[in-house]
């Protein structure tokens, strides 16, 4: 998932601590988060919505083998996806 917060990072308590109720995070970028969940897109969505404020922005998305590509990502998060996605 990628998303647009508008507040300090200090607002967004809620927010840190339901993504790390996820079987499986990690911080991907600075604006980026990959998640398994059981749920659809949807789900982790409306999941997350509680937690964000007016006018922040979240986008998630299926990361798949057969569409992703990515360079310049942490090291944790490209072991990440290699032990999740791959």
């Amino acid at each position: 998932m990628t998303y647009d917060l508008h507040r300090p990072a200090c607002l967004y308590q809620g927010l840190l601590e339901r993504l790390s109720q996820f079987p499986a995070s990690c911080q991907g970028l600075d604006s980026s988060c990959f998640v398994v969940s059981d749920g659809s897109a949807d789900d982790v969505r409306d999941e997350l919505t509680p937690h964000l404020h007016p006018g922040d922005g979240l986008l998630v998305t299926a990361l798949t083998p057969d569409v992703a590509s990515w360079t310049g990502l942490r090291p944790e998060a490209r072991r990440w996806i290699h032990t999740h996605i791959s």
